[in-house]
């Protein structure tokens, strides 16, 4: 394989792995594509502004020498795809946990105890940092986003969505050490250290991990959103 081809194989690697599995019988995922897609169509525009803003900020940048070249607003179209196929994949594993695992493994009484120390600690580091502009959106936007859910929108099943994100951290820290640099040559993405904490998990940047959340947890919110609104309408006309 091309080397111009890889953040592309990267792409297709992570939707084909849980793309076969969409017609699973218990999960019927491919039946709730309608649910899906709406999300992601919403979630990727705002990513993508932001994509968009920070690349031309040189926040963050990336590698032509991975790339394929064709380039849609200045972001590469493997971007684009990204968008796309990590929260196909990612809601896949929520949803697969809601069907396998009836009873959660975290009570829904103890989500407060996780949902708030969280948000106000991702709150308060984004007030200590705010010159570093990618700490200080990313943790704003996730504590923000968390505690908006706890008290007005209460669609995704947060006992479900914590233990799916802890899984899928898993691949997560697989196809971003790839992109990070950390199993090949130089990185396919590149960050200014200046804009954010400067701490490292092997190579990828601690607010990827909270970046990779907001897209999913946004993604996961919406999907649950168009699951009732779909489930309503379709009551109405009974």
């Amino acid at each position: 394989m091309s080397e111009k081809f890889l953040y592309l194989f990267l792409n297709g690697a992570t939707l084909l792995s849980t793309l076969a599995l969409s017609f699973d019988k218990k999960v019927h995922f491919y039946k709730k594509w309608k649910y899906l897609f709406p999300s992601i169509a919403i979630v990727a525009s705002f990513f993508i502004i932001w994509d968009v803003f920070f690349t031309d900020m040189g926040i963050w940048g990336f590698n032509n020498r991975y790339l394929t070249g064709f380039y849609i607003a200045n972001l590469p179209i493997e971007e684009w795809l990204f968008f796309i196929t990590s929260p196909y994949s990612c809601v896949f594993i929520y949803e697969v946990l809601l069907c396998y695992f009836p009873k959660p493994v975290i009570p829904e009484k103890a989500i407060k105890y996780i949902t708030y120390p969280l948000a106000i600690l991702l709150l308060l580091t984004a007030a200590v940092f705010f010159s570093r502009l990618y700490t200080l959106i990313t943790f704003s936007f996730m504590g923000g986003a968390l505690l908006a859910h706890r008290h007005f929108i209460k669609e995704a099943k947060m006992e479900y969505f914590y233990i799916a994100y802890l899984v899928i951290l898993v691949p997560f820290f697989m196809v971003n050490g790839v992109l990070t640099g950390s199993w090949i040559e130089e990185p396919v993405v590149w960050y200014n250290n200046e804009e954010n904490l400067g701490i490292r998990l092997g190579t990828v940047p601690f607010e990827d991990i909270f970046y990779g959340m907001l897209l999913v947890f946004g993604n996961t919110v919406l999907y649950e959103s168009f699951r009732t609104l779909f489930t309503k309408s379709s009551t109405t006309m009974i």
